[in-house]
This record gives structure tokens, sequence and C-alpha cells, in this order.
């Protein structure tokens, strides 16, 4: 072979090498959403950035009445990082009780809730006070029209640790005397008549009211149905010209309420999280790149996700404008869409709607980015899918959904007290029997350290000593590659009282559960129509009614939201709604995992070339090596 010829080979194995190299981490997934629908800011959108209710779920808002009205803009300076401008402005609203007969209220959302602002005059039966204030605001607690049969001696929970108790009943009289308490203690008697309301005022102002529908007599007891409940905070939240954080507030009025930021400028570093407002906060990716949010912490309470929606007819959803979706927020990629391809009215046909799903790899961000520690052996690549919100690493042999897959903002994080008189600690339920106790710390070395053991069952599987600041590890007998569980001790630390704790974030769990999929399987409204090794597609096998009012359910905990009104306005949420089924079926088929239709062992996803995470690298490496071998052998 002459030499050309040979160094035009060795150029093309090369670059063939390094394409296939790189083609083992590119991701797939492209934005499908409408850049004005987006909660998240990335290189490329305006330098004046903009958030409402109808592209930023932490904003109050109330689709019944279209009540919500909160924004916040902020201008940017990119070259420098900073943020120049913030203004955030809430207005009233007006809002009917869910008990229709309580009429109408004066409703703003004001930090991401919903609170009272008053009652307009002649249009509420719910206080005999009457006006519009702004700056003296009640968190509106419970707004209920469910119905409530109770006997005597039995009790109805209410907010903030009141308890209204049935004290007794006369049905003769067709009355009811109910006690009141707060935090066990009595505060108020009442007796009430059967169609009548009961009224709790605290400080000239209506705290609890709850109307007594009807008393009546059983087969075994008297009982009372109570119907429509109404309360709001006893305490008030003053609002007045005065600084909320960084935010001051500019203008008060009887419309609503403006706030500017009150220093120059925020620095916009990278992994920063700000809080804007009491709960809201603007989080910063750790990149070089330029990328933020806006979220709600919600000190790890379960809370509902919806998507973007308005008036723009908005079909298309990803993990840029529904945070429901996984979105890597450290790398800006997002593993899964929904695209309505077909609808003609409320109506999307078979096959008009397209689920997607990419198959994501990212490294824990503990190891990447706090310590860069890779153990001999290990790739250290969670690689996953996402189905309907949920979240699930790829194995050898299938799918393991993770239970538990804590990301890097404020709220998602755990504490664990240690007793170190006791030589025990509190102890984390993971889930499938798998537990995790803080055994002991030592504050004296450099840096401290925690004792972990690890058990299921009871059964002890692990136990070890990790320094603050390292991640722990636990493989399951024979499992390299995705890690069982891993987790970043973050701090050890004494508190205030002598307690000595520990702080975990960055905690990923898989379950022991593995399923498997294939085309032409049933999910939910959808067919499995495409798999392969970085995609998975779904397309409705049944139609979709878009009714006013409806709340329907596609798979998983992934639904469609339909408002109740003359024109369709509707989006995804993460709340379970009713089963969508075609007319000549009566039995639910929809599952919320997929058929387990594969035999353990085989391809995890039947129809695509699935390998271990790693291995296509490993594979397609060693093919190359092997031509080349062959040359230089030639």
């Amino acid at each position: 072979m002459d030499r050309i010829a040979y160094n035009e080979i060795n150029a093309y194995l090369i670059s063939l090498m390094a394409i296939l190299l790189l083609a083992g981490v590119i991701q797939a997934a492209a934005p499908v959403s409408a850049p004005e629908s987006r909660f998240v800011w990335e290189p490329g959108e305006n330098l004046t950035f903009t958030w409402t209710p109808e592209n930023f779920d932490g904003f109050f808002y109330d689709p019944e009445n279209r009540a919500g009205n909160e924004t916040l803009t902020i201008r940017l300076n990119k070259k420098d990082r900073v943020m120049t401008d913030v203004v955030y402005s809430t207005t009233v609203g007006t809002a009917t009780a869910r008990y229709k007969p309580f009429g109408k209220h004066a409703v703003i959302g004001f930090m991401g809730k919903k609170y009272l602002a008053g009652y307009p005059e002649g249009k509420s039966d719910i206080s005999d006070i009457s006006g519009i204030n702004p700056s003296r605001l009640h968190e509106i607690l419970i707004d209920d029209d469910a119905s409530y049969t109770l006997i005597k001696g039995g009790n109805l929970t209410l907010g903030q640790g009141y308890v209204l108790e049935i004290k007794d009943l006369n049905v003769t009289g067709a009355e009811v005397t109910l006690s009141l308490k707060k935090d066990g203690i009595e505060t108020n008697t009442s007796t009430v008549d059967a169609g009548k309301n009961y009224i709790y005022e605290m400080q000239e102002s209506q705290v609890i009211k709850v109307h007594i529908d009807s008393v009546f007599v059983g087969k075994e007891t008297d009982s009372v149905t109570i119907r429509g409940i109404f309360q709001v905070s006893d305490y008030e939240t003053p609002v007045k010209r005065d600084l909320f954080g960084f935010m001051e507030v500019t203008k008060l009025s009887g419309s609503g309420i403006t706030m500017r930021n009150a220093v120059d400028a925020v620095d916009l570093k990278p992994d920063r999280n700000i809080e804007i407002l009491n709960g809201i906060k603007l989080k910063v990716a750790d990149s070089n790149t330029l990328r933020l949010h806006l979220y709600y912490d919600w000190y790890d309470e379960k809370r509902s996700h919806r998507g973007a929606s308005g008036p723009n007819n908005i079909t298309a959803w990803d993990g840029l404008n529904y945070a429901g979706f996984m979105y890597d927020f450290e790398s800006g990629n997002y593993s899964e869409s929904l695209v309505i391809t077909n609808m003609t009215g409320r109506r999307i046909p078979e096959g008009g709607l397209t689920y997607t799903s990419y198959r994501l790899r990212k490294v824990p961000y503990a190891i990447t980015n706090i310590k860069g520690i890779k153990p001999a052996g290990t790739d250290e690549l969670y690689v996953t899918f996402s189905l309907g919100g949920n979240q699930y690493a790829v194995k050898s042999d299938g799918l393991a959904r993770m239970l538990i897959a804590h990301g890097d903002t404020i709220s998602e994080k755990k504490t664990l007290t240690v007793d170190e008189i006791n030589f025990t600690g509190e102890t984390w339920e993971l889930g499938e029997g798998y537990a995790l106790t803080a055994k002991a710390v030592e504050l004296m070395s450099n840096p401290r350290k925690a004792r972990l053991e690890l058990r299921r069952n009871g059964v002890k599987l692990d136990d070890v000593w990790l320094s603050s600041g390292n991640a722990y590890r636990y493989f399951q007998p024979g499992e390299t590659g995705t890690p069982k569980l891993i987790t970043y001790l973050d701090t050890v630390f004494e508190s205030a009282s002598g307690r000595h704790l520990i702080m975990l974030r960055y905690t990923r769990f898989a379950s022991d559960e593995i399923i498997q999929i294939k085309e032409g399987d049933r999910l939910g409204v959808f067919n499995i129509t495409i798999v392969e090794p970085e995609r998975i597609v779904l397309k409705n096998r049944v139609p979709i009614e878009l009714k006013a009012g409806s709340s329907i359910n596609l798979f998983g905990n992934l639904s469609f939201f339909v408002e109740n009104s003359d024109g369709l306005r509707f989006y995804p949420t993460n709340m379970m709604g009713e089963q969508v089924m075609p007319e000549e079926v009566i039995e639910n088929v929809a599952q919320e995992t997929p058929d387990v239709t594969t035999p353990a062992g085989t391809s995890p996803v039947a129809g695509g070339s699935w390998r271990i995470p790693g291995f296509e690298g490993v594979h397609a490496i060693t093919i190359v090596v092997a031509v080349y071998l062959s040359v230089r052998k030639i």
C-alpha cells in the first residue's frame, strides 16, 4: 500500500473514531415550546424577560375565576452577568366562592399565594365588612363546597390548627351546637340553625365561615351535614412602602401592588439561588453559559405543576415551558415533549397527540461539580428516560424508576439528626424497604465525617464513614455503571441546641423493580409506536375530547386540565385526571407503567439495540481499533 493511501486511511479512521466518540454524548432532544411560553431564560432570549401565571406555575392562578395577575419582569446585562432591573406587580381580581351562596370576594396573588384583599360592596355574603384594601391581606386557607356529614362528637379539621367539633345536635329544633378549638384549646362555642352559617370573627376580620346545611335523624345516630367552608388566616400580612428582601414597594393602591429592586444590580454568578420574594427564587445554572429560571421553593411540599397556557393556542410543551417534565438545568438538556399535531375544535383525533421521551445521560452533580471523584471500575453515568414526568434509570436488563431524584434546589435536601448518647440516629426511609441511618458523626476531624448505615428490611447492607464533601454510592452485587443509591454529604454540623446533624443533597435512589417495553405496548391513552436506543415515541390511540371543566389523564401523572369556559384554554398538569377510553371499550386498560412483555435478561426496550450504559462507546472503539490494526498489518 503506498504512503498516500496509508495516510488517507489513517486520517479517515481517526476521524471516524472521533465521530463515534462524540455520538455517544450528543443529545437528541430539540425544543418544541414557543419562546414566549417558556419559564426558562436561555441564550437567544430577549434581555427583558417576563414571568406571568401563563408561563410560571409558582404564581397564584384560579382557572375557574381567571384570577391571578402576578408578573415579574427582569432586565439582564448578559455581558457582565448581572440583573439590573426587577419589577414585580400584582393586581386585585374578583372571585366567586366555591360555595356559590357565599358570593364574591376580592382576591390577589401575592408572592405566589392566594390572599383575601376584601369584599366587593353588596356582592359578598361572607362578611358584613365591605371594601378592598391590598395593604391588609389575609391568606385564603380554605375555599370549599364539598359536603361533610358528621355525628355528635365528630369534628372537622380546618387550617392553622383549628378544629370544628359537633358538640350537640337538636333534631327537633334543627340546630347544632359547635365548638371551635385552636391547638386543642376551645376558642368559641355557638348554636346555629340548619340553613344558617356559623361565623367566627377575630379582630374585626372574618376568619371562618361554615354553612350548616341540614340536621337529620339517622338509623343509628343523628347527624349534621356541612357544606360550604371559607377560612382565611387569623394573622394579617401587612403591605406598606417597605422592603421585602431586596424588593421595595413603590406603588400601593386599591387595585394592586408594585415593587422594584432596591439595589443597583444583582450578580448572576453560576450556581446562585436568589430570593426575589418570600419563596419565589431565581436559580442561575452552574455553568459558564448564563441560564436561569424562576421557581417557588415549597420546602419539600408536594405540589402540582401546570404547563404554559394562554390565549395563543399553545399546543407544544417541553421542559422549558412545563416544569412537570424532566429538565437538566445545568446542561440545558430536557428529555420530554408533548405536541398536538392535529386538532379540530376541542377534539384531538387518533394519532393527533405525540409524546416523545429522549434518553438523557447525566453524571451526578455531586461527582462532577463538587469533587470530581470517580471510583475505578464505574462510569458514574445516570442514563435515564422520563415517562410522563417520572424518571427511570436505564439498567442492563430494563428501566428502574427513580424513587428519589433530588436536584440542586434548596428544598431538595435531607437533614438527619444523630443521637451520640445512644449511638444511633435518625433514619431516612428511602422506599421498597431500604433505609439510610445517620449513626454517628466526628466533629473534630477535618473534614468532618458521618457514619452512614444502609439496611433493607432490617438487614444491614453497608456501613461506612463518609467525609463531608464526598458522595456515597451503593451498588447492588454485580452492579456497575448506575449505582442503586448515591447521595452527597453536604454538611456535618452542631445546631444551636446542641444536636448533631448531617445534611444530604443530590440524592438519587433507583427501584429494584425492572420494567421492559416494546413497540405496540399500550400506555394510558397512547400506543408506543417507536422504541429506539435514543428515544421512545407515543401516539394517542383514542380521540381526546377537551371538554370544558374536564381533567383528562393521558398516562402516569400526565394529564390535560381544561378550564371551564366557552373559549378553549388548557394545559398539561401532573395531577391525575379521569381516564379516557374508546367508546367500544368498557374495561379500563390504561396503565401507569408499561406492559412487562420482554423476558428478563434481554433488551429492556425491544426493537432497539440497547446496551449497558457506556457500552456503545467501548463497542465502537473496539471496531475502529480492530479495523485500524488490520490496516496497519496490511
